[in-house]
């Protein structure tokens, strides 16, 4: 399972104007959840933050988490219209954000799909092509490409 293979158009969002991190988490909460199961989601997503930044450096974080009421693994995308602080150990604000969430028991399936977003989102020419999109179904068709890639 790959991180691309988890994202749907309607959960790629691009150009969203938010001054927080926490507006961020919510925004990716609700995007990767039904209504009755965001909160959970936004609580899972929140609690390892607290642990520290999932800031990655390059302006791209990866939050994730594990939600015990989810039977799937979820995922989403958010490209900022601003950057905002986000713990980065570069110091640099970051305007990418990719997230996923998974059942309590994927752990195997959680850190390969951290393992494989944290690769492709290492690659500087890869996080160009993300800022360079304009629409959300550009930014979606690029992150396809991900999965077709090793």
């Amino acid at each position: 399972m790959r991180f691309s293979d988890l994202l749907t158009p309607n959960s790629v969002v691009t150009d969203l104007r938010a001054r927080s991190g926490r507006t961020v988490l919510e925004t990716l909460a609700q995007l990767m959840a039904p209504p009755e199961k965001a909160l959970a989601v936004l609580e899972a997503l929140s609690e390892r933050e607290s642990l520290g930044s999932t800031a990655l450096g390059q302006g791209f974080a990866l939050p994730h988490g594990r939600c015990a009421t989810l039977q799937q693994p979820r995922a989403a995308f958010v490209r900022l219209a601003q950057p905002i602080a986000f713990g980065a150990a570069d110091n640099r604000p970051v305007d990418l954000f990719a997230a996923i969430v998974t059942p309590s028991h994927f752990t195997t399936e959680h850190l390969s799909l951290l393992a494989d977003i944290a690769t492709r989102a290492s690659v500087p020419a890869a996080l160009a092509r993300l800022r360079a999109t304009t629409r959300a179904s550009a930014l979606h068709a690029e992150l396809a490409e991900w999965g077709q890639s090793a």
